[in-house]
């Protein structure tokens, strides 16, 4: 009898579609506030009306979109209170993560942190593009991995930022210059075993962009 696939192929298409709106969004085909009518989508990726539906269906969960009756879907607008109240939630289960990875000396996780440490410093740190989220996306993976705890592994995938990095790209490129530092200081702290110091280098980073977020907001 011939081996069943793990995935339905309807899920592994809407996964796709999923993904390459996500990686849109960095590579300007999606804009926060567009609509995304599902003939275009079906035309798109040459599927029909079901899997986008659910692909929206996710992305509406994940709060990356809004459907409204009569409209339909489009890219969510983020107002910036929403957006610095999700960087602080953010920030304090990624200080978590940080600090929980520094206390497990898993070999397997921690040869999975300095990969992605190196896959994520070898874009220039100016760099914004769908490749440098995934390996950004990959290194938070590695990290929550490594931290063990199956509730924050839950959670965290759940806080998206991908619109808030989009949305507030020229308020956050000034602090574009020190990611490259911030992840180092991260991963280092993390494989010297040093919780607090892992938590608080994992904070600090979020922190700077909370920082710029207030005051263009005007404090």
């Amino acid at each position: 009898m011939a081996k069943q696939p793990d995935t339905p192929p309807e899920t592994g298409v809407r996964e796709t579609i999923v993904r390459d709106i996500v990686r849109g969004l960095y590579d300007g085909r999606y804009e926060p506030g567009q609509r995304l009518p599902e003939a275009e989508l079906t035309s798109t990726y040459a599927v029909s009306r079901g899997p986008v539906r659910e692909a929206l269906n996710v992305l509406a969960a994940r709060n990356i979109v809004e459907l409204t009756p009569q409209r339909g879907a489009q890219v969510r607008v983020l107002p910036i209170g929403e957006a610095i109240d999700t960087l602080v939630v953010a920030q304090n289960l990624i200080g978590l993560a940080a600090r929980l990875a520094a206390s497990n000396g898993d070999p397997a996780g921690r040869v999975r942190l300095e990969a992605a440490l190196a896959k994520l410093s070898a874009f220039n740190p100016d760099a914004d593009s769908a490749e440098y989220a995934i390996a950004r996306d990959g290194f938070y993976g590695a990290l929550t991995a490594l931290a063990a705890n199956v509730q924050l592994n839950r959670i965290l995938p759940t806080v998206h930022i991908h619109l808030i990095r989009v949305q507030f790209r020229p308020v956050l490129r000034t602090t574009d210059a020190s990611r490259h530092r911030d992840y180092q200081r991260i991963a280092e702290a993390v494989l010297a075993a040093r919780p607090r110091e892992a938590e608080t280098a994992a904070r600090a980073h979020i922190e700077r962009a909370i920082e710029k977020l207030r005051a263009f907001r005007g404090g």
